[in-house]
């Protein structure tokens, strides 16, 4: 048995165990694992005991097992390390490809926080956001950010925001026309809505499970921008579709180490 094969084991079992979850409405018990995975009951239920100390793998009252807390708390940050790790090489294509500053946004609540900016050394140009937010209903990013939410919750933000008294809210219908519009094309477009004489481009960036996890925006003073968008709208699609496929993929290391494995 080589050195890593325990370790192996462990993640194999995981592996099965989402599987299982994810077929089916509970989840499975050590016989079923045992079954799935050709091992004896013993050495899964040893194993089980392992990952649900570790918080892992979470044990029900009547012996079903799911993965645990921990694992989807690793998982996000893994995600949040990968997009942080990538986006900028994607975002310096983009720009070189429009000219243009490009952002890295994300979804904070009823807001969009800026993570990452690159952009050209040009005297006219938008201005970095990186740490700050802006309300989500009135920019590109926020849209695309928004583009899987349904039309409760769309309707739930356009009614706080009307509480909140802001004069820049659209309607629930504008948004829901708005994001409609959106999901056919695959990007959002804002023009000046956000600020005046402030145009802007943005599509979502997907995780492995296809939720929206960012946004990739494009935006330029208006008077130089509006007539290149629609030329620039589909360069934002490919970036963001080909940054979701990065983060999705698995890493040079990863491939190594399977076909390493195959050999063993």
């Amino acid at each position: 048995m080589s050195e890593d094969a325990p370790a192996r084991r462990l993640v194999e079992l995981l592996e099965a165990l989402a599987s299982s979850t994810a077929t089916n409405a509970g989840g499975p018990t050590v016989s079923a694992l045992a079954r799935e995975l050709g091992r004896d009951k013993s050495s899964v239920s040893r194993q089980l005991k392992i990952l649900t100390e570790l918080g892992l793998v979470e044990k029900g009252d009547d012996g079903s097992h799911a993965l645990g807390w921990r694992l989807f708390t690793l998982a996000a940050m893994a995600g949040d390390q990968r997009l942080l790790l990538l986006a900028p090489a994607v975002m310096r294509e983009l720009v070189r490809a429009t000219n243009e500053r490009v952002h890295l946004t994300v979804r904070h609540q009823d807001e969009v926080l800026t993570i990452v900016t690159e952009g050209p050394s040009r005297a006219i140009s938008a201005v970095g956001w990186v740490g700050r937010t802006v309300p989500i209903l009135t920019t590109s990013s926020g849209r695309a950010l928004m583009l899987d939410d349904d039309e409760a919750e769309i309707r739930a933000l356009v009614e706080r925001r009307q509480g909140d008294g802001a004069a820049d809210s659209p309607t629930v219908q504008q948004a829901l026309e708005r994001i409609e519009q959106a999901r056919a094309v695959g990007y959002t477009v804002s023009i000046g809505e956000f600020e005046d004489g402030l145009s802007a481009v943005a599509a979502p960036v997907r995780d492995a499970h296809g939720r929206i996890i960012a946004a990739i925006n494009v935006s330029a003073p208006a008077y130089r921008f509006d007539t290149r968008l629609p030329e620039v709208a589909p360069l934002v699609r490919r970036a963001a579709k080909h940054l979701s496929g990065a983060i999705s993929s698995p890493t040079p290391q990863t491939r190594r180490d399977e076909r390493m494995g195959d050999d063993v």
